[in-house]
């Protein structure tokens, strides 16, 4: 048993079958089936349940899928950590990014990075806070930029900054003549709101629910330069962080909203026991001291 049978079986678990996992891998599927055979044969026990008609792990299989994504992800970090031993300042950094910030403040600040160290290229990926914290368990990603607080037993956290959360709506609004709201005054506005993968939208809605009513939502976003749209459109209100309104136009009115916990902290997540470069550890304090 070698990493390649190990790489195998675990993209034949990931694919839900060996004709997906024989495409995904570029291998041919009669190869496949022989190594999880092999490692069957060495182990002395089934991975697979072949009574079933769709693909299912046994326990022996289960076991042996999860220690393999772990002896995988060791094999993955190998030449990173000798990297670090040698104090090479190469690498590549994977980076999961919070739809909801402010992306030019980040490119600027990567730009800066990139003079400082011109090797290290990147993979930038935005997305979701929910969807951040999957792809950090599974290995997808390095590092993600995303609310906090997060489950501090299974990732680590570095606080970046806080902001308020600020009511946005056209000017024409009818309560857009106020400074401030309480979150009791919206109950009768449509909202538009950031989809379920957002931690954001839960937010709102649990402040909207201790304000005593269920919001209205009208539309759910993933990016939230389309609420620019929607508002000039008078679809409804929306709520947002406060460096996100600063990148509107001035065809909005922002309004403090009174309600205690309207207010949101964003900082860097990894999972523990995952073993970060030494480019991704430099990142890290590189952007914390620009943030």
């Amino acid at each position: 048993m070698d990493i390649k049978h190990m790489k195998y079986f675990v993209e034949v678990v990931n694919q839900q079958g060996m004709t997906n996992a024989s495409k995904s891998l570029y291998i041919a599927q009669p190869t496949i089936s022989k190594a999880i055979k092999d490692i069957e044969k060495e182990l002395n026990m089934p991975l697979f349940d072949r009574s079933k008609r769709q693909l299912v792990l046994t326990d022996a299989g289960s076991v042996f899928y999860h220690k393999s994504k772990e002896i995988l992800s060791l094999y993955k970090d190998l030449p990173k950590e000798i990297n670090s031993l040698l104090g090479l300042e190469t690498g590549h950094i994977s980076i999961g990014l919070s739809a909801v910030m402010n992306m030019n403040k980040f490119i600027h600040i990567l730009g800066e990075f990139h003079q400082q160290y011109p090797n290290v290229t990147y993979n930038l990926v935005e997305n979701g806070g929910k969807m951040i914290e999957h792809q950090l368990i599974n290995d997808e990603i390095d590092i993600g930029i995303t609310t906090l607080p997060v489950d501090q037993s299974i990732f680590h956290s570095l606080p970046l900054y806080q902001e308020e959360l600020k009511l946005v709506l056209n000017k024409e609004h009818r309560l857009a003549q106020y400074q401030q709201v309480k979150m009791s005054m919206l109950k009768d506005e449509d909202f538009i709101l950031f989809n379920e993968d957002f931690y954001l939208n839960d937010k709102i809605i649990e402040a909207a629910k201790n304000a005593g009513y269920i919001p209205n939502t009208i539309s759910k976003i993933s990016q939230w330069n389309f609420i620019e749209n929607l508002l000039n459109a008078h679809l409804g209100v929306s709520i947002l962080p406060e460096n996100i309104v600063g990148l509107l136009n001035s065809d909005f009115k922002n309004i403090t909203l009174e309600d205690p916990g309207m207010s949101w902290e964003l900082g860097v997540i990894w999972k523990r026991d995952k073993y970060l470069s030494y480019a991704t550890r430099q990142w890290i304090d590189f952007m914390k001291q620009r943030l």
